[in-house]
């Protein structure tokens, strides 16, 4: 698309600029060599970012949409940036070569090194601050970076994530969504059948990681399952080491010193669950291959665990959902409205909701809640990015 070459072209221009300033051996001895090199590494990052912006189909979200827009702002300033500290690098050069040396100079005046050096460096942070908050949001958006002349699947990191719920983890909007999955999940009408499998849905930043915390936490879920385990899969779908999590949850001390003895990971988890009802929730799967998830069930159907037994599986994707949900109904997560995404910003603002907030912060903050598609991270880190810009100033 046309829009993603000018900004590509512009990356590519900024890069050169601060490889040009970063040989400069005044600069470096202003102390700028480590503020540039991260300037140079997030642009050199972000621009990887693009090419799948551009391998977007048409008609692309409205986040998207804004997260190009918001680039192209960063972009404009690291520029302005750029040229005014490497036209200060001339006129310097100039300086030194005409040998002229003032003795006293206006502390606050940009001729002096100390003050032009603080002021560059302010500047220069909150450009970094920018593309680090533009970097992180795009993960939420499903972008990956890809290679200009490849265009591979986007590596993914393993990240983990934990049942315990933090204190900027609430789950707004599903208050109805979590009391239907809990009722699904302790529904008599299941407990005949032995690990039934439910599927949340939805795309990077929903919050179906916080949703199924929420069920996870509920009261009438402790009270129905007598044992309850929670494995982040992420990207590497190892059956040995989901039984191995498993087993780390429910007896640490029975835990092998291989996950390649699968023999011992069930001999200790049949002790575990053998005739208990349990609840298993797999978070943040991405395995589509079927060979798989049969393999993982296989190995669950030899616990001999009590009929009712029930297993979560959250994943962005719906082949995903496709290959490992059996019999319980599938919940696809849909977006908040701009009035969630604003209460998202208050709490994570003020989490007591005690404080009084200004007529002006709410017009701002409800306009960027417009910008947020509905996505409760993306509100957050469009919170947090206003937060650093005001400390910054």
């Amino acid at each position: 698309m046309a829009g993603e070459a000018v900004l590509t072209f512009a990356a590519e221009r900024i890069l050169s600029k601060v490889l040009s300033l970063a040989a400069e051996e005044l600069s470096l001895a202003w102390g700028f060599k480590s503020e540039l090199r991260k300037l140079q590494k997030s642009f050199a990052s972000i621009e990887r970012f693009l090419v799948d912006v551009a391998d977007q189909p048409q008609g692309r979200s409205k986040s998207i949409e804004e997260w190009v827009k918001n680039l192209k702002d960063v972009a404009q300033d690291a520029e302005d940036v750029l040229d005014e500290f490497q036209y200060e690098v001339d006129r310097r050069k100039v300086e030194i070569q005409n040998h002229i040396k003032k003795k006293v100079l206006n502390f606050f005046s940009l001729s002096n090194p100390l003050a032009f050096r603080l002021q560059m460096a302010h500047k220069i942070q909150k450009i970094n601050a920018s593309l680090l908050g533009l970097k992180s949001e795009a993960s939420v958006l499903n972008l990956v970076p890809k290679n200009k002349d490849v265009t591979p699947r986007g590596n993914r990191w393993d990240r983990q994530t934990n049942s315990l719920i933090g204190r900027d983890e609430i789950t707004v909007g599903r208050g109805e969504v979590v009391s239907n999955i809990v009722t699904t999940l302790t529904d008599f009408k299941y407990n005949q059948e032995n690990l039934v499998v439910m599927a949340i849905v939805g795309m990077g930043g929903l919050g179906k990681t916080t949703l199924a915390k929420s069920v996870y936490k509920e009261d009438l879920i402790h009270k129905h399952f007598e044992k309850r385990i929670w494995v982040c899969v992420s990207d590497t779908f190892d059956v040995d080491l989901i039984l191995l999590k498993m087993l780390e949850q429910l007896k640490p001390a029975n835990v092998p010193s291989s996950k390649d003895n699968q023999e011992a990971l069930l001999k200790f988890l049949n002790e575990e669950l053998k005739d208990k009802r349990y609840l298993l929730v797999l978070d943040d799967v991405w395995n589509d291959d079927s060979r798989k998830w049969e393999n993982l069930m296989e190995c669950l159907f030899k616990l001999y665990s009590a009929k009712g037994s029930k297993i979560i599986v959250t994943t962005r994707s719906g082949k995903v959902a496709s290959v490992s949900e059996k019999l319980l109904p599938r919940h696809d997560l849909g977006k908040l409205s701009v009035d969630e995404c604003w209460f998202i910003m208050k709490h994570r603002a003020f989490p007591n909701n005690s404080a009084h907030i200004a007529h002006e912060f709410q017009t701002i903050g409800k306009e960027i809640a417009k910008n947020c598609g509905g996505v409760p991270l993306v509100a957050k880190l469009r919170f947090d990015m206003l937060l650093g810009f005001l400390l910054l100033y």
